[in-house]
């Protein structure tokens, strides 16, 4: 039977947040495109910081929450626009009516674009506590599985170093060529050289030539 955490992957439930204007968000469980986004987070503000934070997956399920949390606050200013980018892409409105669209009446239907069009001017340009306080959600709630990732990527690392798959193979040496037979030499044509002087006239003693 599967565990509270595999049940929360087959039917996530969002985490209601509230910003300090007072709307409420559900924050969403993390999928393929949010991490990417993360990391592109990462890669375009932490940089260096990011081996030198040490982050150990085998460590401490605390700590390398902080640690990470750290990271990401340390990427937003070089990375402004994936960072908002994220957020949005984590995040929907609470309270949204969750039926198919041929389903709903009218009311329902304008009702969940309201909720849309303020979520996105919310979102657009939040306060700067607002923004750091859904970081530090969505990092807490994924760390452990992040975490996880980690792990699996390391084992797979060092598999892929211990079996010398990292290892660029050797160039194959040039064949030595064989002494015995010759090399053939190529032969230079002679060309008798074209005369430069114009045209001759000869003389005959032939009467034709009278």
């Amino acid at each position: 039977m599967p565990d509270d955490s595999e049940l929360d992957r087959i039917d996530p439930q969002l985490t209601e947040h509230k910003l300090s204007t007072g709307f409420a968000l559900g924050v969403r469980r993390m999928r393929t495109r949010q991490f990417f986004r993360l990391l592109r987070i990462l890669t375009h503000g932490a940089g260096p910081a990011m081996t030198q934070a040490q982050l150990d997956f085998a460590g401490d399920p605390g700590e390398f929450g902080t640690k990470l949390l750290m990271l990401v606050v340390m990427s937003i200013p070089d990375a402004e626009q994936e960072t908002i980018a994220f957020l949005a892409s984590m995040c929907q409105p609470a309270g949204l009516t969750d039926k198919q669209a041929s389903q709903m009446t009218k009311q329902e239907t304008e009702a969940n674009q309201a909720l849309w069009d303020r979520y996105g001017e919310e979102l657009h340009n939040p306060e700067l506590e607002d923004t750091f306080d859904l970081i530090e959600v969505i990092v807490r709630q994924e760390a452990p599985e992040l975490q996880a990732l980690g792990k699996r990527l390391r084992k797979t690392l060092e598999l892929f170093q211990k079996t010398g798959q990292d290892k660029t193979p050797p160039e194959p040496e040039p064949t030595p060529r064989d002494l015995s037979s010759p090399v053939p030499s190529r032969r230079r044509s002679t060309r008798s050289a074209t005369p430069t002087d114009g045209p001759t006239s000869t003389s005959s003693d032939s009467p034709s030539a009278g």
